[in-house]
């Protein structure tokens, strides 16, 4: 299965200098290459956008991610969900640290702010 190779690999406009033209590349390898052309699909559609998309392609029981149809790309659900759950960790352990320490900043400030209350009190 993995030494199948097609012929005529679908992928999006201005990305053809991707595939040789003499020579047909494993499926593998152009699955690879469709999937990198998603994620950059969705990234730059950006996070809120694509979650909002897909609540309405999932309402409506599509299979298939319309939303980067006028980009020659069909993702399944299962990706797209997919990517949104990486996506969402990703912003999430990005923003913990300048949260934790905001929130020890706070504590600090809160404690020294006692101690001066006590001393002058």
């Amino acid at each position: 299965m993995l030494d199948t190779r097609f012929s005529n690999a679908p992928l999006a406009d201005g990305h053809s200098h991707l595939l040789p033209d003499d020579e047909p590349l494993p499926t593998i390898v152009v699955k690879a290459q469709e999937d990198v052309l998603v994620r950059q699909a969705l990234s730059r559609l950006g996070y809120s956008r694509v979650r909002s998309a897909f609540a309405k392609h999932r309402r409506d029981g599509t299979d298939t991610f319309a939303a980067l149809g006028r980009e020659n790309l069909w993702p399944t659900m299962d990706f797209v969900r997919d990517w949104l759950k990486e996506e969402r960790n990703r912003r999430i352990s990005r923003a913990r640290w300048p949260f934790l320490l905001a929130m020890l900043a706070t504590i600090v400030a809160g404690l020294a702010f006692t101690a001066v209350a006590t001393l002058l009190g």
